[in-house]
C-alpha cells in the first residue's frame, strides 16, 4: 500500500489546522463569567455527552432545560446537577421521533424562562448492524422513525429556536458526526442521516451569514467518543477501538461549552482520528476494503441474501439488548 500521498496531505492539513485554529481554550473563569444565567436547552441529556454538558454548565452557573425520553434517567442527572450547585433546571420528557411536537420542547423553554440562549441539540439513534443483514432496518416504518429522530426533529427545533435565539444574540450547536462526511459499513441509516443533517445545517449557516444574523451555529465532527452507553454497545460486538482514536466524554464537553463562545463554524473531536480518517478515505481507496473487512460479522455473508438474512435473524435478539445512543432502536420500550 503507498500511504505517501495521503500522509503528506494529512501533515499539511492538521499543520494548517493548528496554524490557523482560533484562540486557545478557555478559562473556567471565562466561561462562568459569559455562561452565568444563560440559559441552555440540551436535548439527550439524559447520557452520554448531553448529560456531562449538564453537569459542566451546572458548574459554571447556567439555568438548564435537560430534555430526553427516559423521565427516570432524567431525574438522576437533574439530582446531579443540582449537587454540583445548579439552582433553575427543568426536565422535559419527550420522543423526538414526534417530530411536529419537537416545537413544544422550545416553547415549554420559553414559557420557563422567558428567553433561549443556547440550543444543544444532541440526541440520535445509532442502529448499528449491516442494512441488508438486519430485516428489522428495511421497515419503512423504522427507517422513516430514524430520519424523524436524527434529522427532521433537529430542523424543528432550529426553525422555532431561532426567532428566540436571534432575541438574545444567541448559539446552536448540533452533534453530527464524523459518519457525516464518510461513510461506514454496518451504519447506512445513521451515516445517512447524518449527511442529511450536515447538507442542511451548513446550509443554514450560510443563510445566516447571509442575512447577518446574531445568531451563529456549531457542527460537531464527531468520531468516537467513550461514552458509556456506545462503550458497552462496542463491547457488545467485540469491537475494539485503539486509544488514539477515542475520545474522553469531558473534553468533548468541554469543547463543546468553549464553542458557545468561540462560535467556530465546526468542532472537530477527537482531531487526530478525524483528520487521519478523512486523509484516509478520500485518498487511500484500500481504506475502503481494510474497513469492511475489519467490520465483517457472520451475519453479512453467506450463500445468497435468504443465507445472510437467516443468519442475521439470529443476532437480531442480541440486537434487542443493545442500549442505542439516546435509547432509539429495536428496543423501543427501553431507552432514555
Amino acid at each position: 500500500m503507498n500511504y505517501k500521498v495521503p500522509c503528506i496531505l494529512l501533515l499539511i492539513s492538521v499543520s494548517l489546522y493548528y496554524l490557523l485554529s482560533p484562540a486557545p481554550p478557555l478559562s473556567d473563569e471565562q466561561l462562568t463569567t459569559h455562561l452565568k444565567d444563560k440559559v441552555v436547552l440540551i436535548c439527550g441529556a439524559s447520557s452520554g455527552i448531553g448529560e456531562e454538558l449538564a453537569y459542566q454548565l451546572a458548574g459554571h452557573g447556567a439555568k438548564l432545560v435537560l430534555v430526553a425520553r427516559n423521565q427516570d434517567k432524567l431525574d438522576v442527572v437533574k439530582e446531579g446537577v443540582v449537587k454540583l450547585g445548579a439552582t433553575d433546571v427543568q426536565t422535559i420528557s419527550f420522543d423526538f421521533s414526534d417530530v411536529k411536537g419537537s416545537s413544544g420542547v422550545i416553547n415549554q423553554t420559553i414559557a420557563w424562562f422567558g428567553k433561549l440562549d443556547y440550543l444543544v441539540s444532541n440526541h440520535a439513534a445509532m442502529p448499528n448492524f449491516a442494512f441488508l443483514g438486519s430485516p428489522y432496518q428495511q421497515e419503512p416504518d423504522f427507517i422513516e422513525r430514524i430520519f424523524r429522530v436524527n434529522l427532521f426533529s433537529h430542523i424543528e427545533l432550529a426553525v422555532h429556536a431561532l426567532p428566540h435565539l436571534e432575541a438574545s444574540k444567541g448559539h446552536m450547536v448540533f452533534t453530527s458526526s464524523m459518519a457525516g462526511e464518510k461513510t461506514s459499513y454496518r451504519m447506512a441509516m445513521y451515516c445517512s442521516t447524518k449527511h442529511g443533517m450536515n447538507g442542511f445545517f451548513y446550509s443554514l449557516q450560510q443563510e445566516l451569514m447571509a442575512r447577518e444574523s446574531p445568531v451563529s451555529l456549531t457542527m460537531g465532527a464527531f468520531g468516537y467518543i467513550a461514552t458509556k452507553d456506545l462503550s458497552q454497545m462496542m463491547a457488545g460486538e467485540g469491537i475494539k477501538i485503539p486509544a488514539w482514536a477515542t475520545g474522553d466524554v469531558k473534553e468533548c464537553a468541554r469543547g463543546m461549552i468553549e464553542s458557545y463562545i468561540l462560535r467556530p463554524p465546526t468542532m472537530t473531536y477527537p482531531k487526530l482520528y478525524a483528520y487521519v480518517n478523512r486523509a484516509l478515505w478520500y485518498f487511500h481507496p484500500s481504506f475502503h476494503k481494510t474497513m469492511i473487512q475489519a467490520f465483517k460479522h457472520p451475519g453479512s455473508v453467506g450463500n445468497g441474501y435468504q443465507d445472510s438474512l437467516h443468519a442475521a435473524d439470529k443476532k437480531h435478539e442480541k440486537a434487542k439488548e443493545l442500549k442505542f445512543q439516546q435509547g432509539y432502536g429495536p428496543n423501543e420500550g427501553e431507552g432514555n
